[in-house]
């Protein structure tokens, strides 16, 4: 426990190695086994270095946020439309758990966050653009893919709004508003992956590399919001 206390992040980036080494050579169990202790390594990091009764209920929406991700890998490891709109659901639940820290953290004030309203504005531009491109491969998946384009946007733009809070402002910039930049890419190849490129195997290594990179900016900026 103390290796993962001291060593999650490490840890983490090694298994994330190892798993996109295994989507490059194919080995699908390996593959599928090192993306499912992903979460839980930096899980038990987080809560390992987590202050006890500090902020309580923001760190109920972490923990919750990241097994939801979880549950969205585990999903996402497995074919067929079913499981993609599972694994999209979890996500999109884990996406509206992170926004929800991010307001419990500093509030939303339209009148004080240009840069949260920049961001929308440049979301909405973007997200209409790649909706545009992958609309002829989307068959039935048109309104879940709107719903979760919508929901990433939101968590996207709570991390943005912590700009406005002196006090969070640097972990904003250092770890919130990358790691939901990188979120928005990992998904966004993922969708040009499945619904435009499907026969690009690199595209799986550049999702998973950003979706991971994601995963360690956020576990790292709610470590040391935990830890006070």
């Amino acid at each position: 426990m103390q290796m993962l206390k001291k060593r999650g992040l490490i840890i983490f980036w090694l298994f994330l190695i190892l798993n996109c080494y295994f989507i490059y050579t194919g080995q699908h169990l390996q593959q599928t086994i090192t993306k499912a202790v992903l979460v839980p390594i930096l899980l038990f990091y987080i809560f390992l270095n987590a202050r006890k009764n500090y902020y309580k209920n923001s760190k109920s929406f972490i923990f919750s946020a990241f097994i939801c991700a979880w549950f969205g890998d585990i999903f996402l490891v497995n074919k067929g439309d079913t499981f993609f709109l599972l694994g999209m659901l979890a996500f999109a639940c884990a996406h509206i758990l992170f926004a929800i820290t991010f307001y419990r953290i500093h509030k939303l004030r339209i009148l004080k966050s240009q840069e949260a309203f920049i961001a929308a504005i440049i979301l909405v531009v973007a997200f209409y653009e790649l909706y545009n491109f992958i609309t002829p491969g989307l068959g039935n998946f048109k309104i879940p893919v709107i719903i979760y384009m919508l929901v990433i946007s939101t968590m996207a733009i709570m991390a943005v709004n912590l700009l406005s809070s002196g006090v969070r402002k640097a972990s904003a910039m250092m770890f919130f508003i990358p790691g939901a930049l990188l979120f928005i890419v990992s998904d966004a190849l993922l969708a040009l992956q499945i619904f435009m490129f499907s026969d690009i195997d690199l595209l799986g290594i550049s999702v998973m590399l950003s979706y991971g990179y994601a995963l360690s900016l956020f576990a790292d900026g709610f470590t040391k919001l935990l830890k006070g």
